[in-house]
């Protein structure tokens, strides 16, 4: 009890030399939403902005991003103009989903420094996870413009008429031509997405975000071997890169090569999972045997009854009464009922078939949603 009360007394003391900038301030906690604070508190802390960066770095290096995030906002606090730090909360926040936080942080740097482009970058790929794409191509727009800059090239405002007259080198953000690729992806601007990808391998050549942001733009464009290629080089780049090997196991499961897609989405979840999205798959493709086939895998191998592939093999018999009911008149995917999958992961895949814009994920794979915007 005594322990108890010493921490509890510690902590109160902590929180209030919060204005001295001995720990994060009253400025800084709204962006913190990690369970620990305490604890991080009564352990010895950074006594400068340097330390504090080094500790978080390894923090979210060993995967702690909840002390990687204290320790970037003692950063902040104990050096108010360290943008870097602020940038990396936004970093932080994006990659746990927590996008108004998010984007509170990247906006703080970006009141003060507009120009910085590290904040534009992590801000643009928000705003493209967040679906607002008129926003993210105004602001990743911005940052490209600032880095030509420094290559004297000006680059006036609006689209583009050829981006391969564009320069990148080492210090230019990857994210943004990464960014800009994914936009031109969703107008179906397939061969200017290639020319982003390409210059954001030449600003860091073993990327294995752009590699397999290249591979699923070749996908998308019908260009399957060269989809295999690219998501093959991202793998060799990084195999522990979870996005290409979902889109990985995405191609080749379209191609009818079920074993290796197994095994490759086996490489992110179990092989429960992997059979339901494998079948998912084949659902989409109309190929109704082969899904039904590994959704019963999927809920044969699971430890308990596997709800999600359960719901899709129930899909797939609406399906078959559907086409029963009205011979000849294809599959109306968009009637049925659609169960509700866990999260879903960051693969996404044209369907073969007529789908609701609005219809819920049913596997870790889910479907896009038509675009139509004019992107700057």
């Amino acid at each position: 009890m005594h322990r108890i009360a010493l921490l509890a007394a510690l902590a109160a003391t902590l929180a209030g030399c919060q204005t001295t900038g001995e720990s994060i301030g009253k400025s800084r906690n709204d962006l913190y939403d990690g369970g620990r604070s305490v604890l991080y508190q009564v352990q010895k802390g950074a006594d400068t902005p340097e330390q504090a960066m080094r500790m978080a770095a390894a923090a979210y290096s060993a995967g702690d991003t909840d002390q990687a995030l204290y320790q970037y906002l003692r950063a902040s606090e104990l050096d108010p103009k360290r943008y870097d730090a602020l940038v990396w909360v936004g970093r932080i926040h994006r990659e746990r989903g927590n996008n108004p936080l998010a984007e509170r942080a990247l906006n703080d740097v970006l009141k003060v420094e507009p120009g910085n482009l590290e904040a534009l970058s992590e801000l643009g790929t928000l705003q493209i996870a967040m679906r607002r794409y008129p926003e993210a191509a105004k602001t990743l727009g911005g940052a490209l413009r600032l880095d030509q800059q420094r290559f004297g090239g000006v680059v006036p405002a609006g689209e583009l008429t050829d981006p391969g007259v564009l320069m990148v080198d080492d210090k230019s953000p990857l994210r943004v031509y990464n960014g800009l690729g994914v936009l031109a992806d969703l107008r179906n601007e397939f061969d200017r997405a290639h020319v982003y990808y390409r210059l954001a391998l030449q600003i860091s050549p073993r990327s294995a975000m752009a590699a397999n942001s290249l591979g699923y733009s070749h996908y998308l464009a019908g260009e399957w071997p060269a989809a295999r290629q690219a998501y093959q080089q991202a793998l060799g780049f990084d195999a522990s890169y979870k996005p290409a090997w979902r889109n990985y196991g995405m191609l080749l499961a379209r191609m009818g090569n079920y074993e290796e897609a197994l095994s490759a989405f086996e490489q992110v979840e179990t092989r429960a999972e992997a059979s339901n999205d494998v079948g998912y798959v084949c659902l989409i493709e109309g190929n109704l045997e082969q899904a039904e086939l590994f959704f019963r895998s999927a809920i044969d191998q699971s430890p308990a009854h596997y709800e999600v592939a359960s719901q899709n093999l129930k899909r797939v018999e609406q399906i078959r009464r559907i086409r029963n009911n009205d011979a000849g008149g294809g599959s109306d995917v968009s009637r049925m009922s659609t169960p509700v999958a866990p999260a879903a992961g960051p693969l996404t895949i044209p369907s073969a078939v007529p789908l609701a814009a609005s219809t819920p994920m049913v596997s870790t794979v889910s479907l896009p949603s038509p675009l139509q915007t004019g992107t700057p």
